[in-house]
């Protein structure tokens, strides 16, 4: 994957984690239980996938963004989470149909499926019933693929820091 296509995907995710339309001031899960669930749907996926992936880190996705939500109205001094796995030790040939294992698995547990690109190694969907964004994407020439999980915008602590101005 391009570095122009990697940011324009994590633009979007910055945009799309924190669209939920949840009330600006509702208490969330914490940062902390948000790592365990963006964890958990990485680590479930990966379970079910055969040939058995090795989980490589992506670095990057290490670091914790601002959630930027215009349509919300929402603080700044939310977050959402992420993280992004390289998918290791899958034989090229094998690509597509573990991409098509991470689909029907996803299907299979109830998420919605948003959208597949035409050769089937792009997809991207929604956890249910929390609505993390959910992303399966090649890397380079289609032989490696990225999973990847960001959560719904919460703070950091699960409820909106006390305001100064009361």
């Amino acid at each position: 994957m391009s570095r122009l296509t990697v940011m324009v995907v994590a633009v979007v995710v910055l945009a799309v984690g924190c669209t939920r339309g949840e009330a600006v001031n509702e208490s969330t899960m914490t940062q902390a239980q948000a790592l365990a669930r963006v964890e958990q749907l990485i680590k479930e996926t990966a379970n079910v996938i055969t040939p058995k992936p090795r989980l490589d880190l992506d670095r990057p996705s290490l670091n914790v963004n601002g959630c930027l939500d215009p349509t919300d109205g929402g603080s700044e001094d939310r977050v959402v989470i992420s993280r992004s796995y390289y998918l290791r030790d899958v034989p090229r040939d094998q690509v597509e149909e573990v991409a098509k294992q991470v689909k029907q698995y996803w299907e299979e547990q109830g998420h919605y499926i948003v959208g597949v690109s035409i050769n089937g190694l792009d997809i991207s969907g929604r956890s249910k019933p929390d609505d993390f964004l959910l992303s399966l994407a090649p890397t380079g020439d289609n032989d490696v693929l990225n999973l990847g999980v960001t959560s719904p915008c919460v703070w950091p602590n699960g409820t909106p820091e006390p305001s100064s101005n009361t």
